[in-house]
């Protein structure tokens, strides 16, 4: 579930893996009680343009592709594919209405969508809490665009439970 303090932030980086290498550091820094990460995705743009997307909140147990969570969701707003026609049909067009309409800054989807060029990889973290002194440290190595935002956390959840309620249901 979603809590209180999350903040959603998307870091580009200018080529297909610098997002993996920048997680896996900021794994090592979690172990140390550093920054609590509620979850994470890694998105990739080809050099054709195609998206590829990775659910890594756990990396031992790589999931899917970011079905079921609220920052999967965005994923599949933002960059559409299959991912995104399954979520405008059916209960996933609503929650994207929801999610747009209630508190994700509008700019903050244009400017991630806009940033994200073929080649480059973007790691997409929802963090309950960080010491942001030491998470900057451990990123110091990986330079990339940093774009965040909030979400307020009833509304987090509410959308959480709706997505949880209907992530078995086919797209109309």
């Amino acid at each position: 579930m979603y809590g209180e303090n999350n903040t959603w932030v998307v870091i580009i980086y200018e080529d297909e893996e610098t997002a993996d290498k920048a997680l896996h550091t900021l794994k090592s820094v979690e172990k140390h009680g550093m920054i609590d990460f509620e979850d994470t995705v890694i998105v990739r743009k080809d050099p054709d343009g195609k998206v590829h997307v990775e659910n890594a909140v756990d990396r031992s147990t790589k999931v899917g592709a970011a079905g079921g969570s609220l920052i999967g969701l965005l994923v599949g707003f933002m960059f559409g594919g299959p991912i995104g026609m399954m979520l405008l049909g059916g209960p996933g067009g609503a929650l994207v209405g929801k999610l747009t309409k209630s508190g994700v800054d509008k700019k903050f989807i244009q400017d991630v969508s806009d940033h994200l060029q073929p080649g480059n990889s973007a790691l997409f973290m929802v963090i309950r809490a960080a010491r942001v002194d030491v998470v900057l440290a451990g990123l110091r190595e990986y330079p990339g665009t940093i774009f965040q935002t909030s979400l307020p956390p009833d509304l987090e959840d509410q959308l959480q439970k709706e997505l949880d309620t209907h992530k078995n249901e086919p797209a109309e």
